[in-house]
């Protein structure tokens, strides 16, 4: 007889937090692996041998026990549990011999007999009892990962660096500021290996906030900073080191420009010493988020503007020449709100933009991607979402030509917003999209895809970490944005004297049929 529950024990290899009662035996199933006969020295690592019936016939072995090829196709992520009654008492005596096989197809010769789970994803919170905001997420040269946002573990927010292992471990960590807030929002890593982050500093400069940069060997230990602003706010937003060597950050100034904010571009050289600064914008509030060089030595500035356009804030991109002149800029949006937070130069030369709508889409806030060719003129757009709101603040074009988006999402999920990742093709076609986080809030403000084909976001959780307080989480999954306990494979989960019970990995292709044979030695 099967039993099919959705339970939520998972084996001790996926680190997971419901404790194990009654945990199978740590030994190899039996089975005659080459259908011979016997069990031998060919039969997976000597099996045989170790039951003490190596060379002998097969009926040296009663089986006690015969499911049957079971159908567990679409049972990913669930338990299958199956009643034998023979009454085990001892799980560890050595004449019993349990046989484990599975198919992806009934008719497969290949058959898949090792046993376990595969983990394809993981994710780490950092911080402690204070706030940690993760805004910025780098893939080192090395193969790990940077993250970079605000700690609060000194009282007022200061800049926070985290380096880590491949799989997400801190390795170091480093705090940069004064005794007032300064928050880090861009990270990048420098062509000596070190780290350049940027951000705004209420601690120094000449203003209620000024633009600052902090840069840093490759250990994290800061080699210089740089403030500019004038005397009222100036907040970075976006950073990246140009191909002299030096920096440009881009971000809004109320100091500076003709209008209540306006988009502020700075360029220095390699020791932050500004070369020229530019502003763009009019007499109401325009403010730029992202920042790209482009393939030409000039620059490419992201945002939203409520000076021009055709609703109350619309998408704005501004394109300029290697010195910071206009070369032209365009809007995209409705009648409402439209808020463009990411930028990348695409393969064919053109641009791709996401932020978030309230002019198109379901809800209220819907994600929203639009494609332009390289003179800025929109081929398309798209909106993703549901009935409530849903934020992009992250995009990288993928290595097959399409696109993912990261930001949170009220509308699907676990909690009161979630994680959300939005894969879809080069047209702009949602492929997939996959939702991670608990019961609390979760807010992704960073995207990388890595080596492996998958995705790293970063952002911080309320739900892991330290209780009752927003810790910095990094998140990484495989290629279809499969996350920690979606596994691949599959495994004993529990055991009792007339059950045995197996977990299918959620992103399992393998196991879709399962026959469980239990014998004893004669």
């Amino acid at each position: 007889m099967i039993v099919l529950t959705l339970s939520l024990c998972f084996s001790a290899a996926l680190l997971a937090a419901v404790p194990l009662v009654n945990c199978p035996p740590v030994y190899d199933p039996w089975y005659d692996v080459n259908d011979d006969g016997k069990i031998d020295l060919k039969d997976y690592f000597g099996v045989g041998k170790r039951y003490g019936s190596e060379g002998q016939n097969i009926s040296k072995a009663s089986i006690e026990y015969d499911s049957g090829w079971i159908n567990i196709t679409g049972m990913q992520g669930q338990s299958i549990t199956i009643e034998h009654n023979l009454g085990i008492t001892n799980w560890d005596d050595p004449k019993l011999m349990v046989d484990t096989t599975g198919k992806t197809r009934l008719d497969d010769t290949r058959l898949q007999r090792y046993m376990g789970l595969t983990q394809v994803g993981w994710s780490r919170a950092y911080g402690g009892a204070r706030d940690y905001y993760a805004y910025a997420l780098v893939r080192t040269a090395d193969g790990m990962y940077a993250l970079a946002g605000g700690t609060g573990s000194s009282g007022a927010q200061d800049f926070w660096l985290v380096k880590t292992n491949a799989g997400g471990s801190m390795e170091w960590n480093r705090t940069y500021g004064g005794t007032n807030d300064d928050y880090a929002t861009a990270l990048v890593q420098t062509i000596d290996g070190g780290y350049a982050l940027a951000g705004h500093t209420t601690s120094y400069g000449a203003g209620g906030a000024d633009f600052w940069l902090v840069r840093t060997g490759s250990a994290g230990n800061a080699q210089w900073n740089k403030t500019y602003g004038g005397t009222s706010d100036d907040v970075a937003s976006s950073l990246v080191q140009t191909a002299d060597g030096g920096y440009a950050l881009a971000g809004s100034t109320i100091s500076f420009g003709a209008g209540s904010s306006d988009f502020w571009l700075a360029k220095t050289d390699s020791n932050g010493n500004m070369q020229w600064n530019k502003t763009y914008g009019g007499a109401g509030y325009d403010f730029a988020r992202s920042l790209v060089q482009t393939i030409d030595g000039g620059y490419a500035l992201a945002g939203c503007t409520d000076t021009y356009g055709a609703g109350t804030q619309d998408f704005w991109l501004v394109k300029t020449d290697d010195s910071g002149n206009v070369q032209w800029n365009k809007t995209y949006g409705g009648a409402s709100t439209d808020y463009a937070t990411a930028l990348v130069q695409t393969i064919d030369g053109g641009y791709a933009l996401a932020g978030y709508t309230a002019s198109y889409g379901a809800g209220k806030y819907s994600f929203w991607l639009v494609k332009t060719n390289a003179g800025g003129s929109m081929e398309w757009n798209r909106t993703y979402g549901g009935t409530n709101d849903d934020y992009a603040t992250a995009l990288v074009q993928t290595i097959d030509g399409g696109y993912a988006l990261a930001g949170s999402t009220n509308s699907y999920g676990a909690g009161e917003y979630d994680f959300w990742l939005v894969k879809t093709d080069d047209n702009g076609n949602a492929q997939w999209d996959k939702t991670y986080g608990g019961i609390s809030r979760e807010w992704a403000h960073a995207l990388v895809q890595t080596v492996d084909g998958g995705y790293a976001l970063a952002g911080y959780t309320g739900t892991y970490g330290y209780p009752h307080w927003y810790n910095f989480w990094l998140v990484k999954t495989d290629a279809g944005g499969n996350f920690p306990n979606a596994n691949t494979g599959l495994a004993w989960i529990y055991r009792s004297a007339n059950t045995l019970t197996l977990y299918r990995g959620l992103a399992d292709a393998d196991w879709n049929y399962v026959r469980v044979r239990i014998s004893k030695a004669k």
